[in-house]
């Protein structure tokens, strides 16, 4: 929700509110001021009457709601009272509102009750009245505050939200700082210096991590290399079968840890975007190269591959990338495979399938994805995730499905 709607969603719940409060307290304020107005017009007539009776012998003839009464020498003081009575009308076959006033005068050595009647307006009318003029209120509140959002959203947000798609374009492997626009606005420019800090921060601490990151690699992978030469051509050596055993399980290790120091280091490089340069690659002819490559291991297994469809797949992607995805799908599909299993392949425009016999048990394809999550002690656990990285590098998505066997599926943008 923009931030704008959000205001105008609190401030008319918060209007809307206060008019409910004010409209009821307007009716009852309203109605009593209707019953004070009738009952001070009343009363002047009230003392019109009066009059009239004291120069006139006899009482004049009044109006249907005016009535003048004898009335016995009341105990106290003389009385007036007001209030509100509902009458039938004939004409109109309803209940109609009244104001009744009566007084007691006297005159002449007579008392009188002098009663006046004055038609009030109707409860539903006033009701009406009162819902129409919150409406008008609301809707002239609501189009004059839709109008005045607009020209704020092309005046004071325009170099917020000018500000947003920058920060939205922000690339960590450029090396340029970001640039956003002054607003004139002592908020909105304070932000823009935090922000314009932290990138500056975290692109400096990120060029650093890089650095070392990749130093740290190619420093690591030199020894590691001088280790293993040397305990290869110690092997060449007379060995007794115990020392023989120990260089050959410290060469696994070391074979193992040279894997893992380039496959941390490939992972950099792909978040880094340093395979930047790509090409439109079909990735049925990665399939089909690979697959021989995979031959021995296939034939070794006795792993059956079944073609369940067959259509070349163009994507823009580095060749190196696609590689390295396409084998670390059909490794993952053979190392994690049962003896005389199968692999079945579906390749279209768009997706790719590949999907393998395997443990009956589902994997948890909530973690699958991440690093250093192992099928078993032989894998280093980071080939589903270079996969998954190259994937998002290259705006396509893989996901895991359990089905009969166990399904990689990659989907490829659609351009």
């Amino acid at each position: 929700m923009k931030f704008l709607t959000k205001i105008n969603r609190n401030f008319f719940i918060l209007f809307g509110a206060m008019l409910l409060v004010i409209s009821i307290a307007d009716y009852f304020i309203l109605d009593a001021m209707f019953l004070e107005n009738a009952r001070e017009g009343m009363l002047r007539n009230a003392m019109i009457i009066k009059h009239q009776i004291e120069n006139t012998k006899e009482l004049p003839l009044f109006d249907p709601l005016t009535k003048v009464t004898v009335i016995q020498k009341p105990s106290g003081k003389l009385k007036s009272s007001i209030k509100e009575i509902d009458l039938y009308n004939t004409h109109e076959q309803e209940m109609e509102p009244y104001a009744e006033y009566n007084r007691e005068v006297y005159v002449n050595g007579v008392y009188y009750n002098i009663q006046l009647r004055q038609k009030m307006l109707e409860k539903d009318d006033l009701i009406l009245s009162i819902g129409t003029t919150l409406f008008l209120l609301l809707l002239i509140t609501f189009s004059v505050s839709f109008f005045v959002n607009r020209k704020m959203n092309k005046t004071i947000w325009k170099g917020f939200e000018n500000n947003l798609h920058e920060i939205e374009g922000f690339n960590l492997a450029r090396k340029t700082p970001i640039h956003l626009e002054a607003t004139n606005i002592d908020e909105f420019d304070r932000l823009n210096e935090i922000i314009y800090g932290l990138t500056k921060k975290i692109q400096t601490d990120y060029s650093s991590l890089k650095e070392f990151t990749e130093n740290a690699s190619h420093e690591l992978q030199t020894p590691l290399s001088i280790v293993l030469f040397n305990l290869e051509e110690l092997l060449q050596q007379p060995l007794n079968e115990e020392d023989f055993k120990k260089v050959v399980t410290s060469i696994n290790a070391l074979k193992k840890l040279s894997h893992l120091n380039q496959s941390l280091l490939l992972l950099a490089k792909i978040e880094n975007n340093q395979f930047a340069a790509t090409e439109d690659i079909d990735l049925l002819e990665i399939i089909e190269r690979k697959l021989k490559e995979f031959e021995p291991l296939i034939h070794a297994k006795k792993i059956a591959v079944e073609w369940k469809e067959k259509t070349s797949c163009y994507w823009q992607i580095n060749p190196y990338l696609a590689e390295i995805l396409i084998s670390n799908l059909l490794s993952n599909a053979l190392n994690h495979n049962t003896p005389k299993g199968s692999i079945s392949i579906r390749i279209t425009k768009h997706e790719l399938a590949i999907c393998n016999t395997g443990v009956k048990s589902p994997l948890n394809d909530e973690t699958i994805f991440n690093r250093f999550v192992k099928g078993d002690s032989k894998s280093h656990g980071l080939g589903l995730a270079i996969v998954k990285q190259i994937c998002e590098t290259h705006n396509a998505t893989i996901h895991y499905e359990q089905g009969e066997n166990h399904c990689f599926k990659l989907t490829l943008p659609i351009e």
